[in-house]
Protein backbone atom coordinates (compact mmCIF):
# COMPACT_ATOMS: atom_id res chain seq x y z
CA UNK A 1 0.00 0.00 0.00
CA UNK A 2 2.85 2.40 0.87
CA UNK A 3 4.43 1.67 -2.48
CA UNK A 4 1.19 2.42 -4.29
CA UNK A 5 0.62 5.72 -2.45
CA UNK A 6 4.15 6.94 -3.10
CA UNK A 7 4.07 5.94 -6.73
CA UNK A 8 0.79 7.86 -7.20
CA UNK A 9 2.24 10.97 -5.56
CA UNK A 10 5.34 10.87 -7.79
CA UNK A 11 3.23 10.44 -10.91
CA UNK A 12 1.12 13.47 -9.98
CA UNK A 13 4.23 15.59 -9.41
CA UNK A 14 5.74 14.56 -12.73
CA UNK A 15 2.51 15.34 -14.58
CA UNK A 16 2.42 18.79 -13.00
CA UNK A 17 5.90 19.43 -14.39
CA UNK A 18 4.46 19.48 -17.95
CA UNK A 19 1.91 22.32 -17.95
CA UNK A 20 0.26 24.70 -20.42
CA UNK A 21 1.45 28.31 -20.59
CA UNK A 22 0.09 31.36 -22.44
CA UNK A 23 2.41 33.32 -24.71
CA UNK A 24 2.34 36.07 -27.34
CA UNK A 25 4.47 36.06 -30.47
CA UNK A 26 4.85 38.67 -33.22
CA UNK A 27 3.89 37.77 -36.76
CA UNK A 28 5.81 40.74 -38.15
CA UNK A 29 4.94 44.18 -39.47
CA UNK A 30 5.51 46.52 -42.40
CA UNK A 31 5.19 50.26 -42.97
CA UNK A 32 5.48 51.64 -46.47
CA UNK A 33 6.83 55.10 -47.34
CA UNK A 34 4.61 57.86 -48.68
CA UNK A 35 4.06 57.69 -52.44
CA UNK A 36 2.29 59.98 -54.90
CA UNK A 37 -1.32 58.86 -55.31
CA UNK A 38 -2.81 56.75 -56.54
CA UNK A 39 -0.90 54.07 -54.63
CA UNK A 40 -0.92 50.28 -54.67
CA UNK A 41 1.22 49.05 -51.78
CA UNK A 42 1.60 45.65 -50.13
CA UNK A 43 3.56 43.87 -47.41
CA UNK A 44 4.11 40.38 -46.02
CA UNK A 45 3.18 39.08 -42.57
CA UNK A 46 3.84 35.67 -41.01
CA UNK A 47 1.26 33.00 -40.29
CA UNK A 48 1.24 31.23 -36.91
CA UNK A 49 3.13 27.93 -36.72
CA UNK A 50 0.58 25.60 -35.12
CA UNK A 51 3.33 23.23 -33.93
CA UNK A 52 4.12 25.83 -31.24
CA UNK A 53 0.76 25.29 -29.54
CA UNK A 54 -2.90 26.22 -29.80
CA UNK A 55 -3.65 29.64 -31.27
CA UNK A 56 -6.21 31.44 -29.10
CA UNK A 57 -6.22 35.02 -30.38
CA UNK A 58 -5.09 37.28 -33.24
CA UNK A 59 -4.48 41.04 -33.14
CA UNK A 60 -4.13 42.67 -36.55
CA UNK A 61 -3.48 46.43 -36.78
CA UNK A 62 -3.90 48.34 -40.05
CA UNK A 63 -2.46 51.86 -40.47
CA UNK A 64 -2.78 54.57 -43.10
CA UNK A 65 -1.48 58.09 -43.64
CA UNK A 66 -1.53 60.85 -46.21
CA UNK A 67 -0.07 64.27 -46.98
CA UNK A 68 -1.69 66.78 -49.32
CA UNK A 69 -1.17 70.31 -50.65
CA UNK A 70 -3.58 72.24 -52.85
CA UNK A 71 -3.99 75.57 -54.62
CA UNK A 72 -7.16 77.47 -55.42
CA UNK A 73 -7.50 80.21 -58.06
CA UNK A 74 -10.44 82.53 -58.58
CA UNK A 75 -11.14 82.90 -62.31
CA UNK A 76 -14.25 85.02 -61.80
CA UNK A 77 -14.42 88.75 -62.54
CA UNK A 78 -15.37 89.46 -58.93
CA UNK A 79 -14.42 88.26 -55.45
CA UNK A 80 -15.57 84.75 -54.57
CA UNK A 81 -15.95 82.79 -51.34
CA UNK A 82 -15.14 79.08 -51.52
CA UNK A 83 -14.11 76.01 -49.57
CA UNK A 84 -12.14 72.95 -50.68
CA UNK A 85 -11.95 69.49 -49.08
CA UNK A 86 -9.31 66.93 -50.03
CA UNK A 87 -9.99 63.25 -49.32
CA UNK A 88 -8.12 59.98 -49.69
CA UNK A 89 -9.74 56.59 -49.22
CA UNK A 90 -7.48 53.65 -48.37
CA UNK A 91 -8.93 50.19 -49.09
CA UNK A 92 -7.25 47.06 -47.71
CA UNK A 93 -7.17 43.54 -49.18
CA UNK A 94 -5.44 40.23 -48.45
CA UNK A 95 -4.54 37.08 -50.37
CA UNK A 96 -5.27 34.98 -47.25
CA UNK A 97 -8.43 32.99 -47.86
CA UNK A 98 -11.24 34.09 -45.56
CA UNK A 99 -9.59 37.36 -44.49
CA UNK A 100 -11.62 40.32 -45.78
CA UNK A 101 -11.97 43.99 -44.90
CA UNK A 102 -14.76 46.47 -45.48
CA UNK A 103 -14.01 48.73 -48.44
CA UNK A 104 -12.76 52.22 -47.67
CA UNK A 105 -11.40 51.19 -44.29
CA UNK A 106 -9.89 54.65 -43.88
CA UNK A 107 -11.20 58.00 -45.06
CA UNK A 108 -8.49 60.63 -44.60
CA UNK A 109 -9.41 64.26 -45.21
CA UNK A 110 -8.37 67.89 -44.87
CA UNK A 111 -10.14 71.17 -45.60
CA UNK A 112 -9.09 74.73 -46.41
CA UNK A 113 -12.00 76.09 -44.44
CA UNK A 114 -13.96 79.01 -45.90
CA UNK A 115 -11.71 81.39 -47.85
CA UNK A 116 -12.31 84.55 -49.87
CA UNK A 117 -10.35 85.12 -53.06
CA UNK A 118 -10.18 88.34 -55.05
CA UNK A 119 -10.61 88.18 -58.82
CA UNK A 120 -7.60 86.43 -60.38
CA UNK A 121 -6.09 85.63 -56.97
CA UNK A 122 -4.53 82.28 -56.04
CA UNK A 123 -3.87 80.81 -52.62
CA UNK A 124 -2.00 77.66 -51.58
CA UNK A 125 -2.89 75.49 -48.59
CA UNK A 126 -1.06 72.83 -46.64
CA UNK A 127 0.70 70.60 -46.36
CA UNK A 128 -2.13 68.88 -44.51
CA UNK A 129 -1.63 65.44 -42.99
CA UNK A 130 -3.93 62.82 -41.55
CA UNK A 131 -3.45 59.34 -40.12
CA UNK A 132 -5.69 56.52 -39.00
CA UNK A 133 -5.44 53.00 -37.62
CA UNK A 134 -7.76 50.15 -36.74
CA UNK A 135 -7.25 47.08 -34.52
CA UNK A 136 -8.97 43.89 -35.69
CA UNK A 137 -9.37 40.46 -34.09
CA UNK A 138 -10.05 38.08 -36.98
CA UNK A 139 -10.78 34.37 -36.49
CA UNK A 140 -7.71 32.51 -35.22
CA UNK A 141 -8.43 29.51 -37.44
CA UNK A 142 -7.45 31.54 -40.53
CA UNK A 143 -3.85 31.93 -39.37
CA UNK A 144 -2.80 28.60 -37.80
CA UNK A 145 -0.74 26.46 -40.20
CA UNK A 146 1.68 23.65 -39.36
CA UNK A 147 5.14 24.97 -40.17
CA UNK A 148 3.92 28.56 -40.49
CA UNK A 149 4.12 30.46 -43.78
CA UNK A 150 3.20 33.98 -44.88
CA UNK A 151 0.43 36.06 -46.40
CA UNK A 152 0.08 39.50 -47.95
CA UNK A 153 -1.92 42.60 -47.10
CA UNK A 154 -2.22 45.34 -49.71
CA UNK A 155 -3.88 48.73 -49.96
CA UNK A 156 -4.95 51.05 -52.76
CA UNK A 157 -5.96 54.71 -52.67
CA UNK A 158 -8.78 56.77 -54.15
CA UNK A 159 -7.90 60.45 -54.04
CA UNK A 160 -10.30 63.35 -54.57
CA UNK A 161 -10.90 67.07 -54.15
CA UNK A 162 -14.24 68.81 -53.86
CA UNK A 163 -14.73 72.57 -54.19
CA UNK A 164 -17.93 74.34 -53.14
CA UNK A 165 -18.84 77.96 -53.60
CA UNK A 166 -17.12 80.33 -55.95
CA UNK A 167 -19.87 80.16 -58.55
CA UNK A 168 -18.06 77.40 -60.40
CA UNK A 169 -15.17 79.76 -61.14
CA UNK A 170 -12.58 78.25 -58.78
CA UNK A 171 -9.76 76.29 -60.40
CA UNK A 172 -7.85 73.85 -58.20
CA UNK A 173 -4.65 71.81 -58.23
CA UNK A 174 -3.66 69.13 -55.74
CA UNK A 175 -0.57 67.12 -54.80
CA UNK A 176 -1.14 64.11 -52.52
CA UNK A 177 0.93 61.25 -51.11
CA UNK A 178 -0.33 58.24 -49.15
CA UNK A 179 0.98 55.07 -47.49
CA UNK A 180 -0.22 52.08 -45.50
CA UNK A 181 1.11 49.45 -43.11
CA UNK A 182 0.11 46.52 -40.92
CA UNK A 183 1.21 44.58 -37.83
CA UNK A 184 0.08 41.24 -36.41
CA UNK A 185 0.59 39.31 -33.18
CA UNK A 186 -0.58 35.90 -31.99
CA UNK A 187 -1.66 34.74 -28.54
CA UNK A 188 -1.36 31.00 -28.00
CA UNK A 189 -1.17 28.27 -25.40
CA UNK A 190 2.05 26.28 -25.49
CA UNK A 191 2.69 22.89 -23.90
CA UNK A 192 5.94 23.04 -21.97
CA UNK A 193 7.94 20.14 -20.58
CA UNK A 194 9.98 21.11 -17.54
CA UNK A 195 12.77 19.28 -15.73
CA UNK A 196 11.46 17.91 -12.40
CA UNK A 197 12.30 20.16 -9.46
CA UNK A 198 14.50 18.91 -6.56
CA UNK A 199 11.43 18.30 -4.40
CA UNK A 200 10.01 16.02 -7.06
CA UNK A 201 13.30 14.12 -7.34
CA UNK A 202 13.38 13.75 -3.54
CA UNK A 203 9.86 12.35 -3.60
CA UNK A 204 10.93 9.89 -6.27
CA UNK A 205 13.80 8.79 -3.98
CA UNK A 206 11.36 8.29 -1.13
CA UNK A 207 9.26 6.08 -3.37
CA UNK A 208 12.25 3.90 -4.14
CA UNK A 209 13.22 3.65 -0.48
CA UNK A 210 9.64 2.97 0.57
CA UNK A 211 9.32 0.22 -2.01
CA UNK A 212 12.46 -1.43 -0.59
CA UNK A 213 11.20 -1.21 2.99
CA UNK A 214 7.83 -2.66 1.99
CA UNK A 215 9.52 -5.53 0.15
CA UNK A 216 11.63 -6.43 3.22
CA UNK A 217 8.58 -6.21 5.51
CA UNK A 218 6.56 -8.71 3.55
CA UNK A 219 9.47 -11.00 2.72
Amino acid sequence: MIKKILATAVLGSLMAAGSASAAIISGGSFSRALQITEINQSGTLNLFDSTLGTLTGVTLTLTGQYLTELTLRNNAANTQTTRATATTELDFFSNLSGLTFSNSVFLLSATTGTVTLASGASQSFGPFSDTDSIVLNPAASLFAVAGGGSFEISCISFNGLSVVGGGGNIASTQSTQAACGAEISYEYTARTTQVPEPATLALLGLAVVGAGVARRKFA
